[in-house]
């Protein structure tokens, strides 16, 4: 159990760091005159509801949340690929307020950074994939979980519809969470996220 904690919090580190090196225009291929072809920065507000599993992996617990997450997406890459399989590499930099309906505990608050491929062949319609984790601090006291610092890791798939200067997503991403062996007991939280995303006119 250890020895799983100590890889969960070593792959949380390699999701970061690898997220902060492919946020630099450098790794990214493009000298300043190329980034201005790039899309701009881009802020949108996602909400939705989850609830972990039972059974999933080591989870004993089940608990369902109502999401709110504030996205900055970060492109980083002209376009690679062709025909259907066009897409451009972005960071997605969130910070996600997790209100815990069942049990009625505090919420949680983080900072996550992925590593996301958009596939941009439609003009209107988009599917994307992203990966990745980050840090998240609660005073919810869930039975078989303890620590309130916490990490996550997550992995999940959605997709963009584009109008215009707005847009809207829905998403469905696997969210781990746990603290990584920093304290007994530590059974972490395995759960499914279902998100409809709105894109911010600024």
């Amino acid at each position: 159990m250890q020895i799983h904690s100590r890889r969960i919090i070593l792959l949380q580190q390699q999701l970061l760091l690898i997220a902060f090196i492919v946020s630099s225009p450098g790794f990214a291929g493009d000298n300043p005159d190329n980034q201005k072809k790039l899309p701009s920065n881009s802020w949108h507000l996602l909400v939705g509801a989850g609830s972990s599993h039972p059974g999933w992996g080591a989870t004993q617990e089940k608990v369902e949340t109502t999401d709110i997450i504030l996205r900055q997406k970060r492109p980083q890459t002209k376009t690679h690929g062709e025909s259907w399989y066009l897409n451009r590499k972005s960071v997605l930099v969130e910070i996600p307020l997790t209100l815990l309906r069942e049990p009625d505990e505090p919420a949680m608050i983080g900072f996550t950074m992925n590593v996301n491929w958009t596939f941009i062949a439609s003009q209107r319609f988009q599917p994307y994939i992203f990966a990745g984790g980050g840090p998240v601090y609660t005073k919810a006291e869930i039975p078989g979980t303890s620590s309130r610092l916490k990490g996550s890791y997550q992995a999940g798939i959605g997709l963009d519809f584009l109008l215009g200067r707005f847009g809207m997503s829905v998403e469905y991403r696997y969210h781990h969470l746990s603290n990584g062996g920093l304290k007994e007991p530590n059974d972490p939280l395995n759960s499914g996220k279902l998100l409809l995303g709105f894109r911010l006119p600024f």
